[in-house]
């Protein structure tokens, strides 16, 4: 008999019972396609930045539109007082003229001119209070401080963003009995160097006229104009000129903060005698007020008006000749311009220390080209040059 074959079994091969059977490898179907990932996979590819463009600022080009930004903001103010204080006047004196011609008929120019002199205090009074409450309306959170009149470190609260909030310091140095008698000669000698220019010119047959003297002496014959001369205005001319004018300025230097409030005080006046004047007193009230308090300037400048100007010299005028009040004129000026330079000279050192540590650095002046300055310079320079030529050829 032949060998037993499995079912399922190869030729040859022996079943074994119970085992699975055998059966030949098969081959395997390969898919035609690979499979694909759902989205597409890209590689980030290295993009080129775009680098910003910035213009060059040139430094000094921005500092010197930070200062004219500085000098236009107090100048601007000051411009504005001085346009209230003059359009208030302006407006007093149409309503003056209306009410005397309804009032007075065919009255003649010389009782006009008398009533002008009696009502012109209560006039200027209206003024310059309309003036200070316009300043103090603009600058009231400085001015209600006590630092503005007393001096001190303060904060500031007005002007560019990176100045609000910073310290610093006005005034608020000790005043000595010795420093306030140099201040009163320095003082007297100003007064005396006008005297002596007007006397030099009279010498040569010329006399410089003042229209705001004129008129001051014309009208200085109530207690409203007195009262404006010695006390209200002297007030009020600090708080805009050093108060708020020149401690606007500090930060730009207190060098250029005093010069350039003397500037604007001169101008202020409309007048070319009184204008120089108050230009060279207005550098005494401003380091006053720079290094001492406003206090002690606005006291300066109530003595020189009321005291100096106003008391002593119509004592003199009334109980003296011509004759012996022109000798008590020039003894006085010659003493305080004599007293004026023993000072200057004795506290030299001081002096210009003062000036050398509180010098304006680069490009400062600079800051007289805003239009603020320039047209307040123009509009108050062309007046008192108008008034002085009309003065002097009438």
């Amino acid at each position: 008999m032949g060998t037993p074959m499995g079912a399922a079994g190869a030729p040859g091969s022996v079943a074994t019972p119970g085992a699975a059977p055998l059966y030949p490898s098969q081959p395997q179907l390969q898919p035609q396609y690979q499979p694909q990932p759902m989205w597409p996979t890209y590689y980030a590819q290295p993009m080129p930045m775009a680098v910003p463009t910035f213009a060059a600022i040139d430094p000094r080009a921005w500092w010197r539109t930070w200062r004219r930004k500085v000098v236009n903001r107090a100048m601007g103010l000051t411009l504005a007082y001085d346009a209230v204080m003059m359009g208030v006047s302006i407006v007093a004196g149409i309503v003056f003229g209306a009410i005397y011609a309804a009032t007075n008929p065919g009255g003649s120019s010389s009782s006009y001119d008398s009533a002008f002199n009696r009502w012109s205090g209560i006039m200027s009074l209206v003024a310059v209070f309309s003036a200070v409450g316009f300043l103090i309306l603009m600058r009231h959170r400085d001015i209600f401080t006590r630092e503005y009149w007393l001096g001190g470190p303060h904060r500031e609260t007005y002007g560019e963003t990176n100045q609000i909030g910073t310290i610093s310091q006005y005034g608020a140095r000790r005043m000595t009995p010795l420093a306030c008698l140099a201040i009163l000669v320095v003082a007297l000698g100003v007064q005396g160097v006008i005297v002596l220019i007007q006397l030099a010119f009279s010498m040569f047959g010329t006399d410089l006229a003042s229209p705001t003297s004129d008129s001051i002496n014309e009208s200085a014959i109530t207690v409203s104009m007195w009262l404006y001369i010695g006390l209200i205005g002297p007030i009020c001319e600090e708080m805009m000129f050093r108060g708020v004018l020149m401690k606007e300025l500090k930060p730009l230097g207190k060098n250029f903060a005093i010069l350039t409030s003397a500037i604007a005080f001169g101008l202020f006046h409309d007048d070319v005698v009184q204008g120089f004047f108050a230009f060279l007193f207005g550098l005494v009230l401003g380091y006053v007020a720079m290094e001492y308090s406003l206090v002690w300037s606005i006291a300066l400048h109530i003595f020189n008006n009321a005291i100096l100007s106003g008391v002593i010299d119509g004592l003199a005028s009334h109980f003296l000749s011509n004759m012996g009040y022109g000798i008590f004129s020039l003894a006085l000026a010659l003493g305080g311009v004599v007293g004026a330079i023993i000072v200057l000279i004795v506290g030299r050192k001081q002096i210009g220390g003062f000036l050398r540590v509180n010098r304006s650095g680069q490009d400062t002046y600079f800051g007289w080209t805003s239009w603020a300055f320039i047209v307040f310079v123009a509009i108050n320079a062309l007046l008192a040059i108008t008034s002085f030529v009309s003065a002097m050829l009438g």
